[in-house]
């Protein structure tokens, strides 16, 4: 797969191309409504009714994340032996940080090995600043990958290559782990069911733009409240490639990271749950990240994760769902996430029937009471939802810097924003269906 930086794919031909298809799309979508009056009052009304399931959702989320639940009790010694394989391309500049932190984790110096796996054809210093870990520290090696960057699936596969524990955590460059972090994630290893453990990834340059900040927010809302709520509930359990604890036996199992994808961490949460293996996610394991603070990198990230998803959906949604494992439950989730990440951009495309709705009718009242009150909530639900989760961070000594208390009104613009990246992974994926191409959200100050 071709790896390009942000700075390299900026707006292009390819660009205008794919906002005019959008156009276009929209334009079918909406056109009827004009002739059809009841087609566009039916179709608001699918608008309503989806944001309200979101909206329910996210709530529901945000209260669960009230509910505290404790690994079971650590292993009798000696602990298993444990890899951290951190990935960079480009990353000279947050790579530091996370290689002391992975050598202050509180772990037994005989148990813990430290892969820094690195692309040969980073510009930045990072091939530089691996070597330099190596030689300070004898439990960190220096992987090179000495081949054209192919994006972080192959990145991970070559590093775990050289993976020698039973225990392997794999980090992105920007992902800082707490002390406790590793030895609070092999003890749910003890249950033999469990083939990957899920921590949080909690921001820490909120103040850095308005992007990281509203970035910040929304992760701590993903990560604290949806991610939690959907083990704890039953559901499909995911794990993200920022940071991710696995069994080796399991991973050895189900083979290597896909690199045809790019969402490989959905694509292996899937393989792994199907196997029967199931996925803990528990918020007391917190590594510190760096969000995208520019918005071309923002913008490339988000587009990336929403194309990875709908190549998710289109290998994997169909009539094997309906046979475990996992569970009826988290199948039912795991069909539901990603119908609504298809769903979404095209209700998005066709979000202008709702003004035609109201214009075609007369006195300009085509929506009743019910329809005004939920839209309301939904509204209200990205406040609410992340002040929630503010509040259970407060409870559990998480501190939050002041704009971040802020941030949750000005979510709606953000939301809006991130609606076009969806959009735009859609029509690259399904209408215009160009090649994936992985650009990274790092051109060396912003996180993999």
């Amino acid at each position: 797969m071709e790896v390009r930086l942000p700075d390299e794919s900026s707006f292009s031909r390819r660009s205008v191309g794919s906002a005019l298809a959008a156009a276009a799309l929209s334009t079918a979508l909406v056109a009827p409504g004009i002739v059809v009056p009841a087609y566009a009052r039916v179709a608001s009304a699918a608008l309503v009714a989806f944001g309200v399931v979101l909206a329910v959702r996210a709530t529901a989320s945000a209260v669960v994340a009230f509910v505290r639940r404790s690994p079971p009790t650590a292993p009798e010694p000696p602990l298993p032996a444990a890899t951290v394989v951190v990935t960079a391309y480009n990353e000279a500049e947050v790579l530091p940080a996370t290689v002391d932190a992975c050598a202050a984790l509180d772990y037994p110096d005989d148990r813990l090995e430290i892969l820094v796996g690195y692309e040969s054809a980073s510009t930045d210093g990072t091939a530089a600043v691996a070597e330099a870990a190596a030689d300070r520290d004898p439990r960190v090696v220096a992987v090179e990958r000495d081949r054209p960057p192919g994006g972080k699936a192959s990145a991970t596969n070559h590093a775990l290559a050289s993976a020698s524990g039973e225990i392997v955590a794999v980090l992105d460059a920007d992902q800082r782990p707490e002390p406790g972090a590793l030895r609070r994630a092999v003890r749910w290893f003890r249950d033999d069911d469990v083939a990957c453990v899920k921590g949080r990834c909690f921001g820490t340059n909120p103040d850095a733009s308005m992007v990281a900040l509203c970035a910040t927010v929304e992760r701590a809302v993903a990560e604290r409240a949806e991610f939690y709520a959907r083990d704890l509930l039953g559901g499909f359990a995911l794990f993200t490639g920022g940071q991710a604890f696995f069994r080796a036996d399991a991973l050895a199992r189900e083979g290597t990271f896909d690199e045809s994808i790019l969402l490989e961490d959905l694509d292996m949460a899937y393989r792994l749950q199907r196997a029967g293996g199931e996925i803990r996610v528990d918020p007391g394991i917190v590594t510190h990240e760096t969000n995208p603070a520019a918005i071309a990198a923002w913008w490339h990230q988000r587009k990336r994760w929403a194309r990875g998803g709908m190549q998710v959906a289109r290998r994997y949604l169909g009539a094997n769902l309906l046979f475990g494992p996992p569970s009826s439950l988290a199948r039912a989730d795991f069909a539901a996430t990603l119908g609504a990440l298809l769903a979404f951009p095209i209700l998005a495309l066709a979000s202008p029937l709702a003004a035609v709705a109201w214009g075609l009718t007369p006195g300009g009242r085509p929506f009743g009471l019910a329809a005004l009150v939920a839209g309301g909530f939904v509204l209200a639900t990205p406040l609410v939802a992340s002040y929630l989760v503010l509040a259970v961070d407060a409870r559990d000594g998480r501190r939050h810097e002041r704009s971040e208390y802020v941030a949750p009104l000005l979510l709606w613009p953000y939301f809006l924003l991130q609606a076009g990246a969806v959009v735009a992974a859609f029509v690259d994926e399904f209408v215009v269906r160009r090649p994936a191409v992985y650009v990274t959200s790092a051109s060396g100050s912003d996180g993999e």
